[in-house]
């Protein structure tokens, strides 16, 4: 594990607070609200059992009528937002199999080798790169977080442990040289400053490279009414349009996109340098047209999300009322962030949710933050099984639904809660 100490490269747009905020891709003023949840706590931590609640901060998503890119404004300094504890993504079954396939379709696409490079910012626990290393192929991972990062030096994969930004880039590029394929999964978003992150992904990208990014697309959290993905530690929410943007600004072409199923909806660009001699394929336009419809304007995107939110929070609240007032004992699953956010916005406590099951024995018996809803194992449940389960991470239902089947059979009720209630 390799450990560098490299501070972020500008004090950030929270040091100086303004009435109105400002963009933070054009610098506009941010006159205009997609959706304001309110004040809540930082969601993606739990709390002690005997620890008062963490300190609430507004949570609220803007539209830029300027450059169209959808924000949260900043709150505080990103050290403070970020997460203490990250989830290592090898415990979840579906999430390797996927790594494994994407690996391996990314290596057989791109013709990589041992005298390849491929590395990945945010890395995490090395999920993705074990699987090119054990084809033979180069790798390198950056990743902020010291215990995700030693996860991975554990299995073997070299990762650099600091925060990705242009002095941490040009470290890497003097001390491994630049890759010919990097990933950045599910990370854009968490970075404040999109410049400096993309200028980052493009310093570190050898010519004729390849970089393939994710990120939650907006197109889907707007369609399928996730407000439960807005969080404060995520402070874009990107379209293709914003995306090629902010890539064209830094030398970067997108070539290549294509929505994936990934937490319930995102977007996957493949790009290069400018001048690369890589040609544009049918997907790029297929998601142009289906984020803006030809005779469409962008804003045609948001109308009516605000309500459909309302109706949803009011669904689950009267569902739960009603339950309650039956005798019917709910529980949830799963004490993740999107379940933090749900709960506080829908005013949820244990008045409506007995407990929170969770798999992450580091979360048994603290609370959830804010709502202060117990988070208890599986097995504190099998003895007396609730009516009905309330599943928060809804994306990763097949996978859950796998693990939830002993109480499946003994006749307890699955709920998912997002776009609408409905039980599965």
């Amino acid at each position: 594990m390799l450990v560098l100490d490299t501070a972020p490269s500008a004090a950030g747009p929270w040091a100086e607070a303004v009435t109105e905020p400002s963009c933070r891709l054009c610098g506009a003023r941010l006159h205009r609200t997609l959706l304001d949840l309110g004040e809540m706590p930082l969601g993606n931590r739990t709390i002690a059992a005997d620890a008062s609640n963490d300190r609430p901060y507004r949570l609220r998503v803007l539209i830029c009528d300027e450059c169209t890119l959808v924000q949260t404004p900043d709150v505080a300094e990103p050290a403070v937002i970020a997460a203490p504890r990250p989830y290592l993504s090898s415990r979840s079954i579906a999430a390797v199999t996927q790594a494994r396939r994407h690996a391996d379709a990314m290596r057989r696409r791109l013709r990589l080798g041992p005298d390849s490079l491929v590395i990945e910012v945010g890395s995490n626990d090395g999920i993705l790169l074990r699987h090119f290393q054990a084809s033979g192929v180069r790798v390198l991972g950056i990743e902020p977080a010291p215990t995700a990062a030693a996860a991975a030096a554990a299995i073997g994969v070299p990762t650099v442990v600091s925060p990705f930004n242009t002095a941490t880039a040009m470290d890497v590029a003097v001390r491994y040289g630049c890759a010919d394929l990097v990933v950045a999964k599910n990370v854009l978003q968490h970075a404040p400053d999109l410049f400096d992150f993309a200028a980052a992904l493009s310093s570190i990208l050898r010519p004729n490279g390849v970089l393939v990014l994710q990120v939650p697309h907006l197109l889907s959290l707007v369609q399928k009414t996730q407000f439960d993905a807005f969080r404060h530690d995520s402070y874009s929410y990107l379209s293709l349009r914003v995306l090629e943007h902010v890539l064209r600004s830094v030398g970067l072409r997108v070539f290549d996109a294509e929505r994936v199923s990934d937490h319930a909806g995102s977007l996957r660009v493949r790009a290069c340098h400018a001048v690369a001699p890589h040609a544009a394929r049918p997907g790029l336009k297929a998601v142009r047209l289906a984020e803006i419809p030809s005779g469409a304007e962008p804003e045609d995107l948001y109308a009516g999300f605000a309500e459909r939110v309302g109706t949803a929070r009011n669904e689950l609240r009267d569902f739960l009322n009603t339950r309650r007032l039956a005798g019917r004992r709910v529980t949830a699953y799963g004490a993740a962030t999107r379940g933090c956010t749900l709960l506080n916005f829908c005013k949820l406590t244990t008045r409506e949710i007995t407990c929170v099951i969770d798999p992450d024995p580091a979360k048994h018996g603290r609370l959830m933050p804010g709502s202060r809803i117990p988070i208890v194992p599986f097995e504190a449940v099998m003895a007396s099984p609730p009516d009905d389960i309330v599943i928060l991470p809804w994306p990763n239902i097949v996978e859950i639904g796998l693990k939830l089947t002993p109480l499946r059979q003994k006749g307890v009720q699955f709920w998912i809660p997002v776009p609408r209630l409905v039980r599965v």
